[in-house]
């Protein structure tokens, strides 16, 4: 019977199949052996080289001097967007600095010991939580999700965004924890939105989970993370008033203020756009095409929502942003490392699929994970990034292509099943049958 006999338009949604599924439960069958004390062994030693590398690396902890240096300011009541530290400027709201200055009363040894083996800490429990997602909360238990998650971090660590973040010394890591544990409590709980209006006062970006929560009528959540949101701009104002007046008056508007748009680690549209074009000013056509992509997404992830796929509706989300964002430096990409290891529980436990599908999407994960997420991004010649080679320009938007391609196979089947729809609806027999029972004709 056709779609619109049966319902009209559009199809009603169907939950996601919550049964437990055998596929899926190998993986962790395969590590139940060594048990969780081996794994978490097994990570550590595993973070424990990359923490030292990035330690020794070439970023230098820069990002943990410059909040260092927006704390010390806080302290003093200094004007904080005037400092500069090896030539760049604190860019996050007045509330970060307060936050911050718990690192500037720390010994630099002690800071950057305490940041870098939080962030490793960070990694695992962000992994955990993305596990704890509906429907993937259905399919594994409490234990196998504490095998899988440190399992999987022993390499992730390795991914570029989460080095770099180690690397520079910032924060990511701890955001995106905050980001998913308010996605993972239940949607009665009161504290669902605290952590996300938090991490949007630390950082702009996750705000576009409070419009998350508002989409998918979670409004109680929305309200909270409002709320909490509300009131960082206001501690920031009491403690700093003329440097909150400065910022919210228009500066947070500016991306320019932060670093040129076409830096080649800028791995958003707005960046992509600038090195391709050849020029930093692509303000209308940038905007034009970030709220395309921004309507698209977020109407995606509601969509995955509404039918019980919050792990989903979590990366289309996280993805979005990440692209319609002014800046998004690779290491902001973290809050889409989630979504590679969903990615890869979605396409094992999908019986429909063959074996070759299967390898193919296998193999697209391992491509995205080991050379778009390596240094390819950042391996460009000088820093003439408006007058790169055509393949130079291929390298620098990796991350972009990525996520543009994430959020086209999502798109995908639901246009293919609302054309295929309009098809069926579309033969003379459904129109007098759709017409016969009172429903108007789609045509």
């Amino acid at each position: 019977m056709p779609a619109c006999k049966r319902s009209g338009w559009p199809r009603p949604e169907r939950p996601v199949e919550t049964q437990p599924d055998v596929v899926l439960a190998k993986v962790p069958r395969r590590l139940a052996g060594w048990g969780i004390p081996t794994i978490a062994v097994i990570y550590a030693l595993s973070a424990a080289a990359c923490c030292a590398l990035a330690a020794t690396g070439r970023a230098k902890f820069t990002d943990l001097h410059v909040y260092r240096m927006g704390g010390e300011a806080a302290l003093r009541g200094a004007s904080l967007y005037g400092l500069r530290f090896a030539g760049l400027p604190f860019t996050y709201p007045p509330f970060a600095a307060v936050v911050l200055a718990f690192f500037a009363v720390l010994p630099w040894a002690m800071a950057a010991t305490l940041l870098t083996v939080g962030s490793a800490v960070a990694l695992p429990v962000m992994l955990y939580l993305a596990l704890r997602l509906p429907p993937v909360l259905s399919w594994l238990g409490t234990r196998d999700a504490w095998r899988l998650a440190p399992a999987v971090a022993a390499a992730a660590i390795w991914l570029e965004p989460v080095r770099t973040t180690l690397g520079y010394g910032q924060v990511d890591l701890f955001l995106a924890v905050g980001v998913l544990y308010d996605l993972s409590l239940p949607d009665g709980s009161r504290r669902k939105g605290v952590a996300i209006g938090l991490a949007a006062g630390f950082k702009l970006t996750p705000a576009i989970f409070v419009v998350y929560l508002l989409i998918t009528r979670r409004y109680r959540a929305a309200a909270t993370a409002a709320a909490v949101f509300a009131g960082t701009v206001i501690a920031g104002l009491v403690v700093m008033p003329a440097s909150s007046a400065h910022y919210w008056e228009g500066a947070f508007l500016n991306p320019g203020r932060v670093s040129p748009v076409q830096n080649d680690e800028n791995q958003s549209l707005l960046g992509a756009m600038s090195r391709t074009l050849h020029t930093s000013h692509v303000g209308g056509s940038w905007l034009a095409l970030a709220i395309f992509v921004a309507l698209i997404g977020l109407a995606l992830a509601a969509r995955a929502q509404r039918r019980g796929n919050e792990a989903l509706g979590f990366s289309l989300c996280a993805i979005t942003g990440l692209l319609v964002s002014p800046i998004s430096w690779t290491h902001h990409w973290v809050l889409a490392v989630p979504a590679l290891l969903l990615a890869c529980i979605a396409i094992n436990r999908d019986r429909a699929q063959n074996r070759l599908a299967k390898i193919l999407g296998m193999a697209a994960i391992a491509a995205i994970a080991i050379t778009g997420w390596a240094r390819l991004a950042r391996e460009v010649p000088g820093s003439d990034w408006l007058h790169m080679p055509a393949l130079s320009i291929v390298y620098s938007e990796i991350y972009v292509l990525a996520g543009l391609a994430a959020l086209a196979a999502a798109a995908y089947p639901v246009l293919a099943g609302y054309l295929g729809a309009r098809k069926d609806c579309g033969k003379p027999s459904d129109r007098r049958e759709a017409q016969g029972s009172g429903f108007r004709s789609l045509d």
